[in-house]
């Protein structure tokens, strides 16, 4: 069935096709262009284009070419933020249980906080905070804190500065140098940051770019001897990895 067409915004509707004109295999559109695709006068074109130009959705790159402005990156970071991917996520997290026979998760942010999207339970589930739904800190855990090291500075010490209870001086100092390490190795380890006696490792998942979630694993210390946290943080790497892979192919 037809979308019914709104009546009195023909010139936003105008407006609104010219900008949908952009793509990822045509950055640029030219004046020429608009005016053969359209069937519309050159005022015409100059008109809505002077809108889009206002509203900071274009900018003239040459004389008669115009781009997208970086505004529109505010607006694909919105409709990222609608997309939790967990139905790409389970699979891989169900595989990576199976390879380390510990819980996996799925993890992003949203907003300042950090939620778990999906979970891959064993056999010998162990009692852990991050469940599906639950909203827990940016600041404690690996894969919160792989989501936090993806902060500016600045906005990084603004979500620091809200923390209850406050950081002190030099546990803010601290997790400073833990997440530019995060930042250079692409991957983090935490030890009973969350719940006691657990050890977590986590990887980013990252699609074009944008970092998406974290996948991570969550095991109890006494099963986890050196040899099985390097296996267990391989499969990790190689399971964010590979989500960022099918993200790619999927968008």
């Amino acid at each position: 069935m037809a979308t019914q067409r709104t009546k009195g915004v023909d010139s936003a509707r105008r407006a609104l096709q010219i900008l949908l004109r952009f793509s990822e295999s045509r950055p640029e559109l030219r004046i020429d262009e608009l005016l053969e695709e359209h069937d519309i006068s050159l005022p015409s074109v100059y008109r809505y284009l002077s809108l889009l130009r206002e509203m900071y959705l274009i900018e003239e790159r040459n004389k008669g070419t115009f781009v997208l402005s970086p505004q529109i990156l505010q607006l694909a970071r919105a409709a990222e933020q609608t997309l939790d991917y967990r139905h790409e996520a389970q699979p891989l997290l169900d595989r990576l249980t199976d390879q380390t026979g510990e819980t996996s998760l799925y993890l992003r942010r949203i907003n300042d906080a950090v939620v778990c999207l999906a979970i891959a339970e064993t056999e010998h589930a162990i009692s852990i905070s991050f469940q599906p739904g639950h909203i827990m800190a940016l600041h404690a855990g690996a894969g919160a804190k792989i989501l936090l090291s993806d902060y500016s500075a600045t906005k990084r010490e603004q979500y620091l500065d809200r923390c209850q209870p406050p950081l002190t001086k030099a546990a803010r100092e601290r997790l400073a140098k833990e997440l530019e390490r995060i930042r250079v190795e692409d991957f983090a380890e935490s030890h009973g940051e969350v719940d006691n006696g657990v050890w977590a490792c986590a990887a980013p998942v990252r699609s074009r770019g944008s970092l998406v979630g974290v996948i991570s694993v969550v095991a109890p210390e006494y099963r986890t001897g050196d040899e099985k946290k390097e296996e267990v943080s391989r499969r990790v790497r190689e399971a964010a990895a590979e989500m960022g892979r099918v993200l790619e192919r999927s968008r």
